[in-house]
């Protein structure tokens, strides 16, 4: 059972109780259970905590993988690739986020590392990235498309970090689809099938189901964290911060058995 509980004493400027944004809770936790269907969440349950689920392996002309042909099926696996952990982790953690936005860079360089090596790969957190994609971002549409297509032959999470850890790199680019193009084949993906994923906006119907969701929550800020249906966090808090609220929380859930 997850923990769900808010803390006590946890007021304050970046940390809010479960209230007006619980729709986009409601929301994006259906999309997560409606995601964990079929025969591809049967693969990725097989998977230890915190790896990559594993797809199908065909090889293009340079040696990388190539993407699915059917569109729901690359939907399907992209919405799988995206989430991180054990789906029996007693707390889940959402991400809103964005590629293109600096502070969810400085989260993922800063605090996402430190949460992944004591929480989601020990098997307390599953952890799911949702894209909301900034109007201001000019870029920030291509670049989600970029990680669900990589995400659709199990790579969702290396393209992440590439994307963040490159982003002063593609943000300030004249054409970003090489570039991502580029990406794709650095992480042995096929660039043909790559390319043709994002030129058709395969993509689409998952980052409209995500952009729509967080948007009728009134939530038009990233990075923004929902903690185990309970709290939220606005900005890229420190990972003591997490480690504040994630602690308490396990506390709460061991003591409730």
């Amino acid at each position: 059972m997850k923990a769900s509980r808010s803390l006590k004493n946890s007021s304050g400027p970046r940390y809010e109780r479960r209230n007006r944004h619980a729709p986009l809770l409601l929301g994006l936790a259906l999309l997560v259970a409606l995601g964990c269907t079929g025969e591809y969440a049967t693969a990725q349950e097989a998977q230890p905590p915190g790896e990559e689920p594993r797809a199908p392996e065909e090889t293009g002309v340079k040696g990388g993988i190539v993407l699915p042909s059917q569109q729901e099926v690359m939907i399907n696996r992209a919405d799988q690739a995206r989430i991180k952990g054990s789906s029996e982790a007693p707390i889940r953690i959402l991400e809103i986020s964005d590629f293109q936005c600096p502070f969810c860079a400085r989260f993922n360089r800063e605090t996402l590392p430190i949460l992944d090596s004591l929480y989601i790969r020990t098997g307390k957190i599953e952890y799911v990235w949702i894209s909301f994609a900034n109007p201001s971002h000019e870029f920030a549409w291509s670049a989600i498309e970029a990680a669900f297509c990589a995400g659709s032959v199990g790579k969702f999470w290396p393209m992440h970090d590439v994307l963040f850890d490159r982003q002063g790199e593609w943000s300030t680019a004249k054409e970003v689809f090489p570039r991502f193009v580029e990406y794709a084949e650095e992480l042995a993906i096929d660039g043909a099938s790559f390319a043709a994923c994002i030129r058709e906006d395969r993509m689409a119907p998952l980052q409209v189901r995500d952009f729509q969701s967080v948007n009728r929550a009134g939530i038009t800020s990233t990075p923004f964290f929902i903690i185990a249906d309970s709290l939220s966090v606005r900005g890229a808090a420190a990972a003591t911060q997490f480690q504040t609220i994630i602690d308490s929380l396990l506390k709460i859930n061991e003591a409730e058995g």
